[in-house]
């Protein structure tokens, strides 16, 4: 039965960082950060059960098993660089840039700009992957994510796409039912639809100086998506992102009723630190900024 071997990433890792004998070298030849240099040197001296480097105050030294790890690897990653010269001045196989974000997202702001997106950049195909968990970029080969957070993504770089802004809204049919007919706003006559547990309400009241009502009937939906339809349809007002209302308040099927708040989450662009050197990837989030701040 053949052994099992380590992460290829982890052996990669430690080959560069053993020629630098610098993990920040290395992370800026593999481009990453050094702390994913750290880590996969981590994962591979626990599988093999050895150090590999003695961290010294001036610098890293190999060990005795780091040295002979070194030599027994380095001829294989030079015959790998052999074999793979010959294709290196081919053209990209692909100009598939594979994106994934969440539902609401992908809905309410790409696919109504879909049509721009090609006359933009014909020459490049998009492949949208919808999900709410927190994708692995690396491992599930995917080149750009857009994520709603504070922007704090470990060995991502990632960077606002849109301000952080939070819009109250409801159906054109229930507007003249929140507002009154004084012109003050009576939220006590319709359900208020909360995601963020009850926070962002809580954050509104402090923001505007208005009371909410003390006994408030709720919908608690976990989806941006949801509570949308929910809102559209009449079923009561929320507080959604702008970026995720900005399309339905344009074409009359949402309205306003108060001003929008500051939300200390939105929607950021994440991506692999090498992600960038593609110059597909890198259009594609041209692209995606100049969108959003041109329909702000």
């Amino acid at each position: 039965m053949a052994k099992s071997l380590p992460p290829l990433n982890a052996l990669r890792a430690f080959e560069v960082a053993a020629r630098h004998l610098n993990f920040s070298r290395a992370a800026e030849e593999l481009g990453v950060t050094p702390g994913a240099i750290s880590k996969q040197i981590l994962s591979l001296e626990d599988f093999i059960g050895a150090r590999l480097f003695e961290r010294l105050p001036d610098g890293l030294e190999l060990t005795l098993e780091g040295r002979e790890l070194k030599e027994s690897i380095s001829p294989a990653f030079e015959m790998l660089g052999g074999a793979f010269n010959r294709f290196s001045r081919r053209p990209p196989r692909t100009n598939v840039v594979r994106l994934a974000t969440v539902a609401s997202f992908a809905s309410q702001f790409l696919v109504p700009r879909l049509d721009a997106f090609e006359k933009s950049l014909p020459d490049i195909e998009l492949e949208i992957l919808t999900s709410d968990r927190i994708t692995d970029l690396a491992r599930e080969e995917i080149d750009l994510s857009i994520r709603f957070g504070a922007g704090d993504w470990d060995g991502l770089v990632s960077c606002e796409l849109v301000a952080g802004l939070l819009v109250p809204v409801c159906a054109p049919s229930l507007l003249d039912q929140v507002t009154g007919e004084d012109g003050c706003l009576c939220l006590d006559r319709t359900r208020l639809i909360q995601i963020f547990s009850s926070s962002e309400w809580r954050n509104w009241q402090e923001a505007t100086g208005l009371d909410l009502p003390t006994a408030a009937r709720s919908y608690i939906m976990e989806h941006f998506l949801v509570a949308l339809q929910a809102v559209t349809s009449g079923q009561g007002v929320a507080l959604l992102p702008e970026i995720i209302v900005r399309d339905a308040l344009d074409a009359g099927r949402l309205k306003a009723f108060s001003t929008a708040i500051e939300w200390h989450q939105t929607f950021h662009l994440a991506y692999l630190p090498n992600a960038e050197r593609q110059p597909k990837v890198r259009s594609v989030i041209e692209w995606l900024q100049n969108e959003a701040a041109r329909h702000a």
